[in-house]
């Protein structure tokens, strides 16, 4: 099952992004406590106090294996080659690491650590040296980026834990939309977020259209693998499963542009791997699964007391 394989209004997760009554929720005003996924403008650190879903779904570390289909991604959009400064692998990995943990610490920190980052990134000092990678960027590479991580760990949760309901899709996309805005314009352009889970996905179809495989990003390909000790708490392990995972979920035109082919042998091992996943890892401690996101939080900590 590749990114792009869609059933009915799906887009890359299997829950639909249109209401199943006649009235369009995201139309509706937000409810009490619910964050307004269309106001960037004003962060208001106690919006990040009442996360329900996005915790639930961030906290797993497995969602790493996917780490490869978004990376790949990024390198494809024409922009990444054309504006990149540096080494292509560098200027990736170094955006996505800082990235993922600036949205590791807004959904798990405490209210100190989280106003601690924010007040650092205003001032243009974010904490993570890596992470003055992100500014330069332009801003549609920086919204690709956000975008690939959204889409690739919504989707790779759903093949482990299988699909969720329309509502908490909804109030996921709500969520990470609001620790976007606090991120506002470190890690996205101020308005560049779609509005809307369904304006997202329309997004995300353009774009997939429009990627195309530079030499650029091949070498990035070819360099990625021996990235993989980078990844935090264990997934390094998971190695020998990254490849055929990457392969069967990258959209056919974009795993083509690679070089990569989908085989009987991959599509037996990525199912092989999910089959396995899906009993196996819901039941392991959750202080395991959630070991790569304390990794992040740790090294931010770090930062932040130096």
């Amino acid at each position: 099952m590749a990114l792009n394989e869609k059933g009915g209004d799906d887009q890359i997760s299997p829950i639909s992004s249109h209401a199943p009554s006649p009235a369009p929720q995201e139309t509706q005003s937000p409810a009490p406590g619910q964050p307004n996924t269309k106001d960037f403008n004003h962060p208001n650190l106690a919006a990040l106090d009442d996360l329900q879903v996005l915790p639930k779904i961030l906290r797993e570390g497995i969602l790493f294996v996917a780490s490869g289909p978004a990376l790949l991604l990024q390198a494809a959009k024409p922009s990444a080659s054309q504006t990149s400064n540096s080494n292509l692998t560098t200027e990736l990995t170094t955006a996505f690491h800082a990235t993922i943990t600036y949205i590791a610490c807004l959904v798990f920190g405490t209210r100190e650590e989280k106003a601690a980052l924010l007040g650092r990134i205003r001032l243009g000092q974010p904490p993570l040296l890596t992470s003055q990678g992100l500014t330069r960027q332009d801003a549609d590479s920086q919204l690709w980026l956000v975008a690939t991580l959204y889409a690739t760990a919504t989707d790779f949760y759903q093949r482990i834990y299988g699909t969720v309901d329309y509502p908490t899709a909804e109030a996921g996309f709500a969520e990470f939309s609001t620790v976007l805005r606090h991120l506002t314009p470190t890690v996205l352009a101020q308005g560049s977020w779609p509005s809307s889970r369904n304006q997202f996905w329309k997004y995300w179809d353009e774009q997939i259209e429009g990627l195309r495989v530079s030499d650029e990003a091949q070498r990035f390909a070819a360099e990625l693998p021996s990235r993989v000790n980078e990844l935090p708490g264990g997934i390094s392990y998971l190695k020998p499963l990254l490849r055929p995972v990457t392969i069967e979920m990258l959209p056919e035109k974009v795993r083509e542009g690679y070089g990569l082919q989908s085989t009987a042998g991959t599509r037996t091992m990525y199912s092989t791997t999910i089959g396995l996943l899906k009993p196996c890892y819901p039941v392991l401690p959750k202080t395991w699964r959630s070991s790569p996101v304390k990794y992040y939080l740790e090294e931010l900590r770090n930062q932040i007391n130096a």
